[in-house]
C-alpha cells in the first residue's frame, strides 16, 4: 500500500530515534550523568544502531546512545567511555559526529554482505557491552525503470529490483522536488510500502506525489523530480546489557523520474 507524509523521512529507525530525542535538551555525559554524577548504568541505556551501505561498496556504522523515552536524553561519551565497530577481524573506533543535541557515533568500513558489524560499548567505571551486531542483505541492482525515465499523471511505474532480497525486509520511499510556474519549490516525501510477497517488484502510483507536494500552492506545478528508494533490511541483536535498543542492516539503492504534467 502506497502511503505520503509531508516534512521530513526519517530514513532508518536511528535517524527515528535522534529525532525523538532532540528535543530534550542537549546531551548528558555517560560517565557522569547518572544519579549524583555517577556514570549512567549501560541497564540504564538504549543503543540504536545502522549499518548501511547505499552503493555496494562501502559502509557506515553509526550508533546512538539514549534513554529510549520519547523527547527524552541523548548520552555523549566521555571519561573513557567508548564505541568501537569491528568486521571481519578489522575494527574501528566510533567518532562522535558533534551534533549539539543527538552526537551520533560513526565508523566506516568496505561493504561486505552476510558478515556481522560487531559494536562494542566500552565503559571505564561501569561495566558495558561487547557484543551488538547485524549483517547486510546482498547487494541489488533496480532494474525497472531506467533512471530519469519520464512520467506524467496517471502514470503507475513498476519498479522492481533483483536479486528480490528475500527473506530481508523490503521498504520503499520517495522524495520529490517540484517547481511551478512562480513561487518557490515544494517538496514531499513518503513510504511506499513493501514487497508482501517477495516478488521483487512494486508498483507506484504518481498522482498522490505529486498531489501532496502541490497542496496549498496555487501556481501551476511544471516539473517535479522524484527519487524513489528500496531499501532491504535485516535485523540485528543489541547486546542484552543495554536496556533496550535496535540493530538493523541495510542496503539500498535508488532511481530518479522526471515527471511533466500532461
Amino acid at each position: 500500500m502506497q502511503s505520503t507524509i509531508s516534512c521530513c523521512r526519517l530514513l532508518g529507525l536511528l535517524a527515528l530515534a535522534t529525532l525523538l530525542t532532540a528535543c530534550g535538551g542537549g546531551p548528558k555525559s555517560s560517565s557522569s550523568g547518572g544519579t549524583q554524577g555517577t556514570a549512567v548504568p549501560t541497564s540504564d541505556i538504549h543503543l540504536y544502531l545502522t549499518i548501511e551501505s547505499t552503493d555496494g561498496r562501502n559502509v557506515v556504522v553509526r550508533a546512538n546512545l539514549n534513554d529510549g523515552k520519547f523527547l527524552g536524553t541523548n548520552y555523549r561519551l566521555d571519561g573513557g567511555d567508548s564505541l568501537r565497530a569491528c568486521v571481519a577481524g578489522v575494527c574501528r573506533g566510533m567518532a562522535d559526529n558533534d551534533s549539539i543535541f543527538a552526537p551520533d557515533y560513526i565508523a566506516r568500513f568496505d561493504y561486505q554482505p552476510g558478515v556481522d558489524y560487531v559494536v562494542s560499548f566500552n565503559r571505564q567505571r561501569v561495566p558495558g557491552a561487547p557484543d551488538s551486531h547485524a549483517a547486510l542483505p546482498p547487494d541489488f541492482s533496480i532494474v525497472t525503470p531506467a533512471s530519469r525515465q519520464t512520467v506524467t499523471d496517471g502514470d503507475i511505474v513498476q519498479v522492481s529490483w533483483a536479486p528480490t532480497g528475500a527473506p530481508a525486509r523490503v521498504e520503499l520511499s520517495y522524495d520529490a522536488e517540484c517547481s511551478f510556474a512562480s513561487g518557490p519549490k515544494a517538496f514531499s516525501t513518503g513510504t511506499l510500502g513493501g514487497d508482501a510477497d517477495a516478488d521483487g517488484r512494486e508498483s507506484v502510483s504518481i498522482d498522490p506525489i505529486v498531489t501532496l507536494a502541490k497542496t496549498g500552492v496555487a501556481s501551476p506545478v511544471t516539473r517535479c523530480s522524484i527519487d524513489v528508494t528500496v531499501r532491504h533490511e535485516l535485523d540485528g541483536m543489541v547486546d542484552p546489557a543495554f536496556d533496550d535498543g535496535i540493530a538493523v542492516g541495510s542496503v539500498s539503492r535508488e532511481v530518479n523520474l522526471d515527471y511533466i504534467p500532461r
